[in-house]
């Protein structure tokens, strides 16, 4: 069941696990914190075109600096 918390939406656009009970401990025991997560899930989008760039020059994401994390 606590799979099913999750809104059909964001288990669609993302690869959902349930781990040690993870969903009914954060729905049950931190209910805003939980709102926060679900919402900043159905927001945000990464597209692939964002991050890829065939040509070999600097992707949009790399362009803004979201990728810096990544760099080695």
């Amino acid at each position: 069941m606590p799979i099913e918390l999750i809104p059909l939406n964001i288990r669609e656009n993302y690869e959902v696990h349930e781990w040690k009970h993870a969903v009914a401990i954060l729905s049950q025991d931190f209910p805003e914190e939980w709102t926060d997560i679900l919402a900043v899930l159905e927001s945000f989008r990464l597209k692939k075109s964002w991050i890829t760039n065939p040509d070999g020059q600097e992707s949009k994401a790399e362009a803004a600096g979201v990728l810096s994390w990544c760099s080695a």
